[in-house]
């Protein structure tokens, strides 16, 4: 498709504003970051620039669903009234373009920010999260923080077994404070346990037995022990040191129940990221529809500033809303699809009826 004179300048004019809006915003929010955590770079961690731009990188893949709409609502509310005050659109519409037509480009580039949007979640997001919890975890272990509030998590092994650890460090792929339960009188406690070696080794190994009275008592010690009979299946290890909502469109489709009824929390929370996830992109689309009937109405004073506040605050809602929703599905308070799908359609029922009214 061969773009016109006037579509080509509108596509400029939002493009300049859209990456003026995201240089400025997260270069800001870079500075701020990058000046609060100073004095630990300086105190205990060595500062590495392609260590710090690749965290930094995925930061911005982590945040995109967020700055992208709001960089395209303050791009398309800039170039749409700017055309309005110099009555641009007018000469437009004198020539014969409806405002549908005029509009037609924003709508367009809205809909490739969906695309990429999604590209995003599936492909780079996923990978982002990881460098990020990579580094995290490697600076955790270099500068004293607050202490985690401990929490148990469980690996179910090829043999029936269990391993129970409070942590994963993803930066030296580690598990930490581990309890490998072979059955109820053989059980094994591990400080460090780390599962990508030939055979899993541990260090600082505890192994307890059951007497004959029932008790639990201590039966060997160890620095160093290796276990070959500890066999991970790599696809249950992989869904236990994997957040849910960090993983892509299509990990999640995968790990839908077969039935539609929700069994578990673990299902519903799988459900509702999905629906969550395919439900963020279209907010690009909700901010260039939402705002621009106002910024093409032609009157003496075009009220700039309580388009620009109410837009903002408008989107702000719709991110409120869809997290709050988020948060009822992951508790079964409500059905995934209903509680992600139901605000999203109301939104676009809202803002869409006024686009369509356009004449």
């Amino acid at each position: 498709m061969t773009l016109t004179i006037w579509q080509k300048y509108f596509l400029k004019q939002t493009l300049k504003t859209f990456l003026l809006f995201l240089f400025c915003f997260y270069g800001l929010y870079v500075l701020v970051d990058l000046s609060a955590h100073a004095s630990s770079y300086h105190q205990h961690i060595h500062f590495r620039l392609g260590e710090t731009l690749l965290y930094y990188a995925s930061e911005f893949l982590k945040r995109a669903e967020v700055l992208v709409p709001f960089g395209l609502l303050l791009a398309t509310i800039k170039t749409l009234c700017g055309l309005n005050i110099n009555n641009e659109l007018v000469a437009l519409l004198a020539s014969g373009y409806s405002l549908k037509t005029l509009l037609r480009p924003f709508i367009y580039l809205s809909l490739a920010f969906v695309s990429l949007l999604y590209v995003n979640t599936e492909f780079l997001q996923p990978h982002a999260l990881q460098i990020i919890k990579r580094i995290d975890d490697r600076h955790h272990s270099q500068k004293v923080k607050v202490r985690d509030v401990p929490a148990v998590q469980h690996i179910a092994l090829e043999d029936e077994s269990t391993l129970l650890f409070q942590k994963y460090d993803a930066a030296r792929q580690v598990f930490f404070d581990t309890y490998w339960i072979k059955n109820q009188g053989d059980i094994y406690r591990i400080k460090y346990l780390h599962p990508y070696t030939e055979y899993p080794v541990g260090q600082f190994v505890d192994h307890f037995t059951r007497n004959a009275e029932g008790r639990l008592v201590q039966k060997t010690s160890a620095v160093i022990r290796i276990f070959p009979e500890i066999k991970f299946n790599n696809a249950a290890l992989m869904d236990t040191i994997t957040p849910t909502k960090d993983l892509s469109i299509s990990d999640l489709h995968k790990k839908f129940p077969e039935h539609t009824s929700i069994a578990n929390e673990k299902h519903a929370q799988i459900m509702s990221y999905f629906y969550y996830k395919m439900a963020m992109p279209w907010l690009c689309l909700l901010a260039v529809i939402g705002p621009a009937p106002f910024c093409i109405r032609f009157t003496r004073q075009l009220p700039v500033f309580f388009i620009y506040a109410f837009s903002i605050f408008g989107l702000v809602g719709c991110y409120l809303v869809l997290d709050a929703a988020l948060i009822l599905g992951e508790r079964q308070a409500v059905p995934p699809l209903l509680a992600i799908g139901a605000p999203l359609t109301l939104f676009f029922a809202i803002f869409g009826l006024k686009y369509v009214r356009l004449s």
